[in-house]
């Protein structure tokens, strides 16, 4: 009587698994989602457990029924003939999987079905079997769907059956060996020359060697799960054990008289030694061969015509790698492909798509493949056979050779005026070679690579090809860590858009200094840091005038020109800004430099409604320094710099004291002051965009404009209007002056860059020059915010509308209803 089995599997490898259990002889085959159901004898589901290369587990369908409550998951397990499958001597464990509205925990539905079977072994042979979750005879599985059947199954393998048992030695991310498997024949290796170039422990060797000489993947494993069943026969066992071997020591003469060999490199001597030691155990060492050679550095060690085969599994950057060292990693695979192995086929699996671009091959086949949870591209390549290496291929060695020899001469100058200004934070580079468009800043040993939006006559993968070159070549050059490379895209916003801050936040933190000023930098979080580079001259300006005066800061962000202020002896200042964490984020920055907040405020409210309104309280100095555009929801109405400035500058009037300065500062290209329009007002006018320009962005001149505007009573001649109606203030506008919260914790420095002498070891970033050290610097952890979710149970259909079943049972004698 034919029995029915299920053969569970990766997704992805449903089809492989399909095509093999059919190979072998089964009957019935369908393929479903991460498994294949399949018919045969008990001596077929012996034989697929042996002979698989693609299956997790091979189960045996006992018994499906309708299973809508707890009782009716009782009575449906204690309905199968368990006594004529194992003794109550035998111990088990059950593994159950699904939920239903009444079955909410799987703890719950594998308890049930336990005292099921323990209920029918008393009633039948007067004791019950003990349970074992380590080490069990007898596996059982229960499985709810969501269509209201329980399906409970006898597991047939014990341990998966993807561990082969070579009782081998592994690395930190082995990969599994029925993926490797899949990787290898979806590869099309042909039985001959066999190489990976990052093998690590061996995975893909041992399996590559395994399919070349037809030994069955299960043939050494000690224990299967079905020698504890009634229906095990050992010479059946034996019989295909026999046979196995038979078919195994064939297939090995065969690949040795034909002089096939499996190779592996890999740059760690250690795991190398492993890898060697593994192929012997597992009796390969005739073919595979491990030998120490890390990527770069490796060759053709095939000197005979038989076809080559290339399958590796490099770091994705989940678990192994940082992303940004593996782009150069990637780089160099592609490159020894090209240059070593015209004429073989090669094939690369990775999550990462934008990685697997990195290798410069044209896929000829693409598969979707699962390591794990992760949802991988297995990439097939042919290397032409006639291919002729080009210009642009030996460039491409070099990892974006123009652009990484420009910014190592812009560093070597770089550096060097940096130390003479005292500071730690400057910009590197520009978009000084057209082809890698993008601005480069400089943090205290990170960089932050700012990717300029392409034109659109420029192929989009093109341009993600450069911008991944950037990373790549700047990690090259300038000798840090991947991870201190951050690359973010900043393009023209269109029409309400402005930017966001990122999805996933770090809360990390580090300081730079600015000429003895301390201020505090966020390179992940957001588009912008915290601290404009551009606006230094600016700072340092108003940090020479602020002395004895009352400053007010407009649009403040992160306080950092009140921070200049303060420094310069200022007898108060004002920060204005609607964002409370930028506010908060500047009273840190007062923190950092040991300055007091008693004469200091920090107001959160829409600048252009506390403009509009009189606080009875007028300033010495202001500056200003407003979004190019902004249309926040907190806002009456939108802004735009090039159509409202003069609203804006005007209104500064109501707080400005006869004879006060205004510094204005704005970001917006091709920016044009109404200068016309503002000596109504009073103001005399200064052009100051040329002499507020740092050395490091003499590049572009059109970085910012920037002008002074002295204001004089007795010439103003025409009257301001507010810009927004004068409503009372919103309940969100107040003055912080509680002590904030701390909301991050500093950048976390473990290892030193031997070209970043100024980049501390210790928790918080010291600073060098002769700027002072932090007073008590928050390095807290915030703890997140966390959402709870509640488990939405869909209403069961009424029971008029389920067809019920009567529980059936699969067993030795045939299939028979309960």
């Amino acid at each position: 009587m034919a029995l029915s089995f299920f053969a569970t599997c990766p997704k992805g490898l449903e089809t492989l698994l399909f095509n093999e259990l059919n190979s072998i002889g089964a009957s019935s085959a369908k393929e479903t989602v991460a498994g294949v159901s399949f018919k045969g004898d008990f001596a077929f589901g012996m034989k697929a457990c042996l002979y698989s290369r693609f299956a997790s587990r091979i189960l045996l369908e006992l018994s499906e029924f309708f299973c809508e409550t707890d009782t009716e998951l009782y009575i449906g397990a204690n309905g199968v003939a368990w006594e004529k499958y194992f003794d109550k001597s035998n111990t088990i464990a059950v593994t159950f999987s699904g939920t239903n509205e009444s079955i909410r925990n799987t703890q719950y539905g594998a308890l049930k079905v336990k005292d099921a079977i323990c209920d029918r072994l008393q009633t039948t042979q007067g004791g019950r079997p003990d349970v074992d979750r380590e080490n069990p005879d007898v596996v059982i599985n229960c499985h709810l769907d969501k269509k209201g059947s329980a399906n409970i199954l006898i597991d047939l393998s014990g341990r998966a059956l993807l561990k082969r048992e070579y009782h081998r030695g592994t690395g930190d991310a082995p990969l599994k060996e029925n993926l490797a498997a899949a990787m290898i024949y979806r590869a099309g290796y042909n039985k001959e020359n066999f190489l990976d170039p990052m093998c690590g422990s061996g995975t893909l060797l041992l399996e590559a060697a395994s399919y070349a000489t037809d030994r069955a993947p299960g043939l050494l494993r000690e224990h299967y799960g079905f020698f504890n069943l009634k229906q095990f026969d050992k010479s059946v066992w034996d019989a295909l054990v026999l046979e196995a071997k038979q078919k195994a020591q064939a297939g090995l003469e065969k690949c040795i008289e034909k002089g096939v060999k499996i190779i592996g490199f890999d740059l760690d001597p250690y795991i190398v030694d492993i890898a060697n030691e593994n192929a012997k155990k597992a009796g390969f060492d005739k073919i595979i061969e491990v030998f120490n050679t890390p990527i770069e550095n490796a060759y053709n060690p095939f000197n005979d015509e038989l076809k080559i085969t290339i399958v590796t599994n490099p770091p994705y950057g989940k678990r192994l790698g940082n992303f940004n060292e593996l782009i150069s990693l990637y780089t160099k695979i592609g490159n020894v492909f090209k240059e070593h192995f015209k004429g073989a086929r090669c094939a690369v699996i990775s999550s990462n798509t934008e990685l697997l671009s990195c290798l410069r091959l044209h896929s000829t086949k693409i598969y979707k493949l699962y390591n794990g949870e992760l949802l991988c591209q297995l990439r097939v390549f042919d290397i032409n056979e006639n291919a002729i290496a080009t210009s642009s291929d030996t460039e491409e060695k070099s990892i974006a050779t123009d652009f990484a020899n420009r910014l190592k001469k812009n560093l070597t100058f770089m550096q060097k005026w940096a130390k003479n200004v005292n500071t730690n934070a400057y910009r590197v580079y520009d978009a000084d070679v057209p082809e890698y468009s993008a601005a480069i800043d400089y943090y205290n040993g990170f960089y932050v690579i700012y990717a300029y939006k392409a034109p659109s006559k420029v192929n989009p993968v093109i341009a993600k090809r450069h911008e991944l070159d950037m990373v790549s070549a700047t990690v090259d050059v300038t000798g840090v860590k991947g991870e201190r490379v951050i690359l973010k895209s900043r393009e023209v916003k269109k029409g309400d858009s402005q930017y966001e801050k990122a999805e996933e936040q770090k809360n990390e933190f580090m300081v730079v200094n600015e000429d003895n000023a301390l201020y505090r930098v966020n390179l992940y979080d957001y588009l912008d840091t915290g601290l404009f580079l551009d606006g230094r001259i600016i700072r340092k300006m108003i940090r020479d005038e602020a002395k004895g005066k009352d400053v007010l800061n407009l649009f403040s962000y992160t306080c950092t020109a009140s921070v200049a202020a303060a420094l310069g002896g200022a007898k108060s200042t004002v920060s204005v800004d609607m964002s409370k964490t930028y506010l908060e984020w500047g009273i840190e920055n007062f923190k950092q430099n040991a300055l007091s907040l008693e004469n200091s405020e920090f107001i959160q409210a829409d600048c252009l409604s506390w403009l509009s309104s009189d606080h009875g309280r007028l300033f010495d100095l202001i500056y200003i320094d407003p979004p190019t555009f902004s249309n926040s929801k907190r806002m009456e109405t939108s802004f735009d710099v090039k159509r409202d400035h003069v609203a804006l500058l005007s209104n500064l009037i109501r707080h400005l004291k006869d004879g006060g300065k205004v510094i204005f500062c704005t970001n917006h290209r091709g920016f044009k002051l109404d200068e016309e329009s503002l000596l109504e007002y009073g103001f005399e006018i200064k052009d100051i965009s040329k002499t507020t320009l740092p050395r490091d962005f003499k590049r572009n001149e059109k970085i910012h404009s920037c002008y002074t505007l002295v204001y004089s009573k007795q010439n103003q001649k025409k009257d301001i209007s507010p810009m927004v109606s004068l409503k009372s203030a919103p309940k969100w506008q107040k003055t912080l002056n509680e002590k904030p919260k701390s909301t991050y914790h500093s950048y976390s420095n473990t290892t030193k860059s031997s070209r970043d002498d100024d980049f501390s070891n210790e928790r918080t970033n010291r600073v060098w020059g002769s700027a002072a050290k932090s007073v008590n610097p928050r390095s807290n952890r915030s703890k997140s915010d966390r959402q709870s979710f509640k488990n939405d149970f869909k209403k069961p259909s009424d029971r008029q509308n389920n067809v019920r079943r009567k529980p059936r049972v699969f067993g030795p004698d045939g299939v028979k209803d309960i």
